[in-house]
């Protein structure tokens, strides 16, 4: 064979083999990226069914605060909120300090009507973790609601410092200009 023959052969070969290392990464990074599928079971679909075997966990462990705190949710979602308390004041129970008890419990009090004890368990998650700044603007929106506005700004202000690109902290930021809003058009 002739050298510049060679030459094309093994250039040939360089190249094919180049292209098919560069396919075989294109094809794997590309799998790679691609999400992967969403696997719905059938607890996820059935929270009644859901809720049973979190109660066969919870009896293997009493007082477990992640299965008691999904109860919890599961249970609110479905609209059984005396439930849903009795699962958050369960955790209370086992974790005194445990502020995301105390503001879910608060959520789901103020739901109830019951806005003296939500603005009373909403200062307790306040107490366990002082820039919680969830429990800052829920009790921002309690006291609003109530016509307390002094209140309200005063709280959503402190929201606002603590943690201002937070959900709530920006939540805050709105609501507080709604209120400069509602005073300047009086």
């Amino acid at each position: 064979m002739k050298p510049w023959r060679n030459k094309r052969v093994l250039l040939g070969l360089l190249l094919a083999l180049t292209g098919a290392g560069a396919l075989f990464l294109l094809r794997v990074t590309s799998q790679a990226d691609a999400p992967a599928p969403v696997r719905q079971t059938a607890v996820q679909d059935n929270p009644d069914h859901e809720l049973k075997e979190l109660a066969v966990q919870l009896q293997r462990k009493p007082g477990h605060t992640p299965v008691l705190m999904r109860m919890a949710q599961i249970e609110h979602d479905l609209g059984k909120l005396a439930e849903a308390a009795g699962h958050l004041r369960e955790v209370i129970r086992n974790q005194p300090a445990n502020a995301d008890a105390h503001l879910e419990l608060g959520r789901i009090l103020y739901e109830k009507g019951e806005w003296s004890e939500a603005i009373a368990e909403t200062e307790k998650a306040l107490a366990a973790n002082p820039k919680h700044v969830d429990a800052l603007y829920n009790l921002g929106a309690i006291y609003a609601n109530a016509g307390n506005t002094e209140r309200a700004r005063s709280y959503w202000k402190t929201a606002v410092d603590a943690d201002p690109q937070s959900d709530s902290g920006k939540k805050a930021r709105q609501s507080l200009a709604r209120l400069l809003e509602a005073k300047s058009s009086r």
